[in-house]
Parts: structure tokens; sequence; C-alpha cells
């Protein structure tokens, strides 16, 4: 991970702080990278065509979303319930 995050393609956008207990160990990481990167992965290409989404539960009905993230520093820990997380 030393060079993470210096292709344009790798955006990092959060830490873990606790990665042992936390929600990421239940991501599905077994369609592994992109194609031309020798993964199994979905077509990036593909995902931006007119039915990208379809292509996507079609061909790889176990990958998981992210429907929401918050930036801790600006939402504060306080300001969120047990639900909102």
């Amino acid at each position: 991970l030393r060079m993470f995050g210096e292709n344009s393609w790798e955006t990092p956008f959060a830490t873990v702080l606790d990665v042992d207990n936390s929600a990421l160990r239940k991501i599905y990481s077994g369609y592994g990278d992109m194609p031309h990167f020798g993964g199994r992965g979905p077509d990036s290409a593909r995902i931006y065509e007119e039915h990208g989404y379809t292509y996507l539960s079609k061909e790889f009905p176990k990958l998981d979303y992210i429907d929401r993230c918050y930036v801790v520093d600006e939402v504060g820990l306080s300001d969120l319930s047990a639900g909102d997380l």
C-alpha cells in the first residue's frame, strides 16, 4: 500500500482506524481488480455505458456498494445516533 493513490484511478477516500471491527471486513473482494490489471472485476468502461448498473448487477451479483459515509471531523461523532452509522 506504500504506492496506493499515486495513479488517477486509485483515489483514497478514507482511513479506517479499526479494520478488525469494521464493516469493511464484510465487503466481498472475490472479483479482484479490473480486467486490464489482471482481475475479474468490472470493466470500468462498461460501468459508464447506458445500462451500466444492469451490467454490474447481472455480472457481479456479490458486488458491494457504499450507500453513505461521513466525514467525522465535519459531522462529529456526537451528532450521529447508532441508527445513522
